[in-house]
């Protein structure tokens, strides 16, 4: 029996910048807790660098399908 895998939808406004290097968000974003203590809406290369990793308290990504943005 496959597992059925529930993505939630980003419900906020759509971010157009990364909150930690100021570039565009373009098909995929972290809202994910930093290193250095509060969370952001970060690209993917600065939650390499700076992000606490996925999960729950640590953070979600979020990838753009058909006009939304899904957890994913």
């Amino acid at each position: 029996m496959e597992e059925e895998i529930i993505r939630n939808n980003w419900l906020s406004e759509i971010p157009t910048n990364c909150d930690l290097c100021h570039k565009p968000i373009a098909k995929t974003f972290v809202d994910g807790k930093t290193k250095m203590g509060p969370w952001a809406l970060m690209c993917e290369k600065c939650h390499k660098k700076l992000g606490c990793g996925l999960g729950c308290g640590k953070g979600q990504k979020y990838q753009a399908v058909t006009g939304k943005f899904l957890e994913g």
